[in-house]
Parts: C-alpha cells; structure tokens; sequence
C-alpha cells in the first residue's frame, strides 16, 4: 500500500526539520512504502527552503503556494496530490508535532480491518497533553 502523509505548513521551519526525518524514520522501520506532500503558503520564515534542503534525503513533494490561503484549502491541496499520487491511504498532520507520527503504523494495520481510521484528541480516549481547558475549547 501506498501511504501520503499531507502536512500544511506556515511558519514552521523549526518543526519540519524535525517532522519530516521522524515520519520518514516511522516509514522506513515499518517497511512502509510512504511519502510527504507538504503545502506551503508562502512562510516568511523559510520553511520552503528548509523541505527543498530535506528534499535530497526523504521522499517529498512540495507545493508552494503564493500566498496563504489557509490550513483547509491546504488539506484539499494535498489530499489531490495524494489522489494524483494514486495513494492508498492518506495521512493529515499538522506540523507543530500535534500529531504523533508513532502511531502511523498502527492506523495503517487498522486500515486492514475498516474502511475508515480516525484518531482525534476530541473523542474517547483522545487527548492534548500540557493542553489547558480554555484551549481544548
């Protein structure tokens, strides 16, 4: 199976250094055949730059936009790609670490058994560690 791993970026130059080898690392250790659509609105920060520079290690596709459009549009930009990629399954994450890449594996062996996975914060069982009331709601 072919995995896509969509993650909208703004701003995170300091986090996609980071994300980017992780999930990569969580591919190549579970013999996950993946990649990385990554969707850029124009970050002033440089973390364009930063996913061109990862480019030449990981598996990842770019797509710079010029201007931002916001998270939403960036999902459904990336959720094409991934389409166009005829990916098997598709992954959204956002780029703060928000989402741990650690469990990828365990969705993709859920993903024999359903036809949908879905893992949330907002739900049973879910949660944002350090996270305060006034900010889960």
């Amino acid at each position: 199976m072919k995995v896509s791993v969509v993650i909208p970026t703004y701003n995170e130059r300091e986090n996609i250094k980071g994300l980017i080898p992780e999930i990569s690392d969580v591919f190549e250790k579970n013999g996950i055949n993946g990649n990385l659509i990554v969707i850029d609105d124009s970050s002033p920060d440089g973390t364009a730059r930063e996913v061109e520079n990862l480019r030449e290690r990981y598996p990842i596709v770019l797509i710079k936009r010029g201007q931002k459009l916001g998270i939403g549009s960036a999902y459904v930009t990336g959720f094409k790609k991934a389409m166009d990629l005829n990916s098997d399954i598709i992954f959204e994450m956002d780029a703060d670490f928000s989402h741990d890449p650690e469990y990828i594996p365990e969705f993709v062996k859920s993903l024999n058994n359903y036809d949908l996975v879905l893992g949330s914060r907002y739900i049973k069982g879910g949660e944002i560690e350090n996270w305060s009331l006034w900010r889960k709601m």
